[in-house]
């Protein structure tokens, strides 16, 4: 999903969920994505989640500004290889400072 239609989204879904009955602040919104990290910025036309770090940090903060309570990144994909290693190098830079 393009980053800038998840508000919309996540509205929508609440609407839905006040007019059903039930309560939308007690809903969890989970976004789910793949990632790839790059050294350089890949620019604004680049895939979401696809870039160097501050990119990356940046769509995580598009992400909660637009409603989304948790964002679950995989890192199973990368056509340049998969390592644990890698992996937990990744996540770790990526992490909320």
């Amino acid at each position: 999903m393009p980053l800038q239609e998840v508000s919309p989204f996540v509205a929508e879904i609440k609407t839905a969920a006040a007019k059903a009955g039930r309560d939308p602040g007690a809903l969890h919104i989970v976004s789910r994505g793949s990632f790839q990290l790059h050294a350089n910025p890949r620019g604004k036309d680049r895939r979401p989640l696809w870039g160097n770090l501050e990119e990356i940090r940046e769509d995580i903060g598009t992400l909660c500004r637009g409603g989304t309570d948790r964002a679950l990144l995989e890192a199973n994909f990368d056509p340049r290889g998969v390592s644990l290693e890698r992996t937990l190098e990744v996540m770790e830079a990526m992490a909320p400072r």
